[in-house]
């Protein structure tokens, strides 16, 4: 029997390999990520998520949240966008008008907390290990890093997977 591959797989592939230096983490355990965040991601902006390309966040798209799993396979997982669309996907993720940039914050951490409760469930079945989430961290960053820029029906945005936290405390 042939295995299932997942839509994207191949576009992952070649992200991975222009940002193995940020990710820093194993291939599979990559993939896996990113499988569960874009199936999150699509489900909470409930439209179709596509990869784009592998990039320096651009410079506007500064404002996010990120939750770092800390354990024996600790990584952060960030998702990032100009204030507009970030402010949209804090909209369509809750269902209702927010109206302030420290709503938009929260419900994105929502967002990260959801999905990366589900990557940990996954990570600590499949490895029989114990991962926990740390508390969202939020903001406007001025780092710049490698991201992988994600294409949706309300527009651009931007998912970190690495090692480095993005946010200071």
């Amino acid at each position: 029997m042939t295995p299932v591959i997942f839509a994207q797989e191949k576009d992952f592939a070649a992200c991975y390999e222009n940002l193995r230096e940020v990710i820093q983490l194993d291939y599979q355990l990559a993939l896996n990520v990113f499988k569960c965040m874009h199936e999150y991601l699509s489900e909470g902006l409930n439209s179709a998520v596509e990869i784009d390309s592998a990039l320096q966040l651009p410079q506007k798209a500064n404002f996010g949240a990120s939750i770092k799993i800390d354990g024996e396979i600790s990584f952060v997982v960030g998702v990032l966008a100009e204030k507009k669309m970030f402010h949209e996907i804090a909209e369509r993720y809750e269902h209702f008008k927010l109206n302030s940039i420290h709503e938009d914050f929260d419900a994105v951490s929502e967002l990260l907390n959801v999905a990366t409760g589900h990557v940990i469930v996954r990570i600590s079945a499949a490895l029989n290990i114990e991962e926990e989430l740390e508390p969202p961290r939020f903001g406007e960053t001025e780092k710049i890093f490698g991201v992988i820029k994600l294409s949706s029906n309300a527009g651009n945005f931007y998912l970190y997977i690495g090692k480095e936290e993005i946010f200071s405390r």
